[in-house]
């Protein structure tokens, strides 16, 4: 408690000398700006825009490179009394636009997602969707999937109170991201989309600052997730981004884009929060950032820092004690500590190269687990207990370095990213409550080998995790001209390093004749991944365009373990396409999709508590097809997008890994339709509906040594950690305008994700049960959120006040549940949502 508060302390002297910062660099830097003199209600944006031109005498031209129908897309709104370049930021929220100053007299504007862009124009007089092509390596493709593109802009995040990429995923449908903790901190992680999954979650990429954030080897410490604040958005891709992304995306991927030094115009954002949650410890958060201009137009910085804390709800008791109740150890002891700090500075050359040196750092550290025992727990009655015989702590963080350069040669765009990464992750397992032990005879639970007797039984297992990753990526882009053909081809390098470290001891084995055991090992893991890359956009008719690239990457492993000895090494070259026609038509554009993705081989690391040597796998490669549409029906819905897919791979011909990951083997289909719909009604209400189907499964029947391991038809992963067939998220958002400076925004969301009732391979008969019984897919579950907020002009500042309730029905399934490994036990863990919380949030801009 005590660290924890010097922690804290020490986040708001930084938060403190943040806020001192930036005042004295505004007070500096900062010219005279003109301020709005009259509220600007919600409307389409030409018009928003007109009558800010006329308030303020700024006039303000949209660029060639802005989408037809941008003119007609509907602002929010703004107050009177804003400074002229945040009015005009807030009139543009949520529209897909942003701003560049030009002079002291205009603005020019723009797409937000496009630093840089080429345009395929269209050729009609209506208002139909363009193709256009990005600067960016991930925003090439972006748009060229109409549908499987779920953008989170600032204002979005904040409006859903999205705290991180599980919330992201509980409101995109065809996403299951989920963390399961029945093997300890509830670190290991599953990141799904479209029901591709295999080797635990390593199918999704994940990518903050356009840099790949690794998974480990077999994804034994989960995947270490970026930080949420200060972002300028988060960008969810379904379907395999191989050809843009490199490997391991094959089922889509997660982008998290901070927002980036600015030249020109200042702006700063504090957040603090605090929420109280039924039956548990109470959560706040406090986070601050600013940045702008140092010499205008020449050198910007952006610095950000943030701490947050989660109250735990699971408590860990003594197991021995449970007759009716257990004997607390530690209340609510699954507390999440998380923090990050991130200074970048952008300066641009007088030959107009940026360059943009950026330092993250992230730290994630919870004091337990958040999983249950189901047979010491009542979730419908409110008792989450976890008797386990030790507290479970695990200690994540990352440091990430990276430089940009950007810049024209003879008008074709030179971009240089550098990265260099180095993670440390240190976790402690309560790895007693496993049938492989033998079993300790507890006299209230005989034949069940996985029940203690007494703290005596105890077995522990420390892990540590040891990481780095260097990488180096060069870009070249056509130039922006009105030509109907642009390109992009780039080259990549990299070099992955992780180590995992475990030791097991135990006091009392009954395996051991009651001996003690003291067992340890270590594997290191090399990866080298050396690739080019390329990309051609062609309009090859008024309506119809073509987009074609490709990834060709050669990739090597060496990795040695001991002890026992070992040492593996293996290399091969990957290839990814891409594919796609876009068809422009009455106001709709429609797009037909191949792409192809892969993950290279690896090890499993060797784990002491099975006994066992690390165990390579083989490279995966999946084929997608795809046809969608985006369509605009009338004015007053936004948009409509509908996609039908369907994927197809193979994971090898022969089932490996260890005792607690099964890669298996033979083909797989994951096949489905998405819909995704935004409609403003009346009363400046607005409503959004998000559904997914997806059906996953295996297409061949396997078997090993006489024995079937999977059957055609079986659904798709190990359970639980398999997709929800069916997902609906929607929303309604209704803005009420209130006296002067000050308006009210009230929203729901509401996910639905349903049960995957298999058949799973895990209950194929044998005559020697490998898999635990009573094991299926998640519950189908309903999760609501409510959220008010104020907003209102202080002090010439933008705030906004919010009072939320997550989890407003106090929904408690048991998800995720499992035993220990792969074994035969009983002893079961879970976890479930985290219960009622009542929370109230305030966010000033400047």
């Amino acid at each position: 408690m005590r660290a924890r508060r010097r922690r804290f302390r020490a986040y708001l002297g930084s938060v403190v000398y943040v806020l001192l910062a930036m005042a004295a660099v505004r007070a500096e830097a900062a010219a005279p700006l003109k301020k709005l003199s009259a509220n600007i209600p919600p409307q389409p944006v030409i018009d928003a825009l007109a009558a800010f031109e006329r308030d303020t005498g700024l006039a303000c031209f949209f660029r060639k490179d802005v989408p037809a129908d941008a003119a007609g897309r509907h602002s929010h709104g703004t107050h009177a009394g804003l400074a002229a370049e945040r009015a005009l930021e807030e009139l543009l929220s949520g529209t897909g636009l942003t701003y560049e100053k030009l002079n002291e007299s205009g603005f020019s504007i723009k797409p937000r997602s496009a630093p840089r862009a080429a345009v395929v124009e269209s050729a009609t007089d209506d208002a139909t969707p363009t193709v256009t092509v990005t600067g960016t390596r991930w925003e090439w493709h972006v748009t060229q999937e109409p549908v499987a593109y779920t953008p989170w802009d600032s204002a979005a995040m904040e409006a859903s109170g999205v705290k991180g990429i599980a919330d992201v995923a509980a409101l995109t449908p065809g996403a299951d991201w989920g963390f399961y903790s029945s093997v300890g901190s509830g670190v290991y992680t599953d990141l799904v989309v479209r029901g591709v999954t295999d080797r635990h979650g390593s199918a999704t990429g994940i990518f903050y600052d356009e840099i790949a954030i690794p998974a480990a080897r077999s994804n034994t410490f989960g995947r270490a997730l970026p930080p949420y604040f200060d972002l300028d958005r988060i960008e969810v891709l379904r379907g395999p981004q191989g050809a843009t992304l490199g490997a391991d995306s094959q089922g889509g991927a997660a982008l998290f884009v901070p927002r980036q030094p600015s030249l020109t115009n200042f702006s700063a954002v504090t957040h603090a929060e605090w929420a109280m949650t039924e039956r548990g410890d109470p959560s706040y958060e406090l986070g601050a950032a600013a940045g702008g201009p140092i010499s205008d137009g020449e050198l910007g910085y952006r610095v950000s820092a943030w701490y947050r804390t989660d109250g735990g709800y699971v408590n860990l008791v003594n197991p021995f004690t449970c007759l009716p109740t257990c004997t607390t150890v530690d209340a609510n002891a699954n507390e999440v500590t998380t923090e990050s700090f991130r200074a970048a500075l952008t300066y641009m050359t007088p030959s107009a190269w940026s360059i943009t040196p950026a330092l993250t750092y992230t730290a994630a550290r919870s004091r337990d687990s958040p999983a249950f025992f189901t047979y010491l727990s009542s979730p419908g009655d409110g008792r989450l207990d976890n008797g386990s015989l030790i507290p479970q702590p695990f200690d994540d963080r990352f440091t990430l370095a990276s430089l940009k350069v950007k810049g024209n040669i003879r008008e074709v765009e030179l971009d240089s990213l550098t990265a260099y990464y180095r993670r440390l992750g240190d976790l402690a397992v309560d790895d007693t409550e496993s049938s492989k032990w033998g079993g300790w005879n507890n006299p209230q639970y005989p034949g069940q080998p996985a029940y203690p007797a007494s703290y005596r039984d105890a077995v522990i297992t420390t892990a540590a995790l040891r990481q780095s990753l260097f990488s180096q990526e060069l870009r070249l882009l056509s130039p922006v001209t009105d030509h109907s053909l642009t390109w992009m081809a780039g080259a990549y390098y990299s070099r992955t390093s992780d180590t995992e470290a475990y030791r097991v001891t135990g006091q009392h084995i009954p395996i051991l004749d009651d001996q003690p055991l003291d067992a340890s090992n270590s594997t290191t893991t090399e990866q080298t991944q050396l690739g080019a890359f390329g990309e051609v956009h062609q309009r090859l008719l008024a309506q119809l365009t073509l987009a074609a690239g490709v990834r060709v990457e050669w990739q090597q492993y060496d990795s040695h373990a001991g002890p026992p000895l070992f040492h593996a090494t293996w290399s091969e070259t990957l290839v990814a396409p891409t594919a796609s026609l876009f068809y422009e038509a009455g106001g709709a554009l429609y797009n037909l999709t191949v792409s192809r993705g892969y993950s290279p081989a690896g090890v499993d690391a060797a784990l002491p508590t099975c006994f066992e040597n690390p165990s390579p796998y083989p490279a995966d490669t999946l084929w997608s097809y795809e046809v969608g549409a985006k369509l605009k029906l009338h004015d007053g819905l936004d948009y409509l997008h509908a996609a039908v897919f369907d994927a197809r791979w193979n994971n090898g011909p022969v089932a490996t890994g260890n005792c607690l990951v099964t890669h298996v083997p033979g083909g797989a289909y994951s096949r489905g339709v998405e819909l995704d719909a935004q409609l403003w009604l009346a009363w400046d209400l607005r409503s959004s509906l998000s559904f997914a189907y997806i059906d996953a499964r295996y297409t061949d029947t396997v078997a090993a040594d006489g024995q079937v391991i999977v059957n055609d038809g079986d659904a798709l992963g190990t359970p639980p950690l398999v997709a929800s067939p069916w997902n609906v998220v929607g929303s309604l958002e209704r803005t009420f305008w209130l006296r002067g400076t000050m308006s009210a925004t009230v929203r729901a969301d509401d996910a639905f994700h349903s049960h995957n009732g298999g058949p799973f391979y895990t209950g194929i008969p044998s005559p020697s049960p490998y898999y635990a019984p009573y094991i299926g897919g998640n519950p189908a579950t309903n999760f609501l959120n409510l959220r008010a907020t104020v907003s209102l002009l202080a002090f010439g500042h933008s705030a906004d006040v919010a009072l939320f309730l997550n989890n407003a029905f106090d929904s408690q399934p048991t998800l995720l549940k499992r035993n220990k490994g792969v074994d035969i036990s009983t002893l079961y863990y879970a976890t479930t949502f985290q219960p009622r919380t009542l929370g109230l949030a305030g966010t000033v801009r400047f």
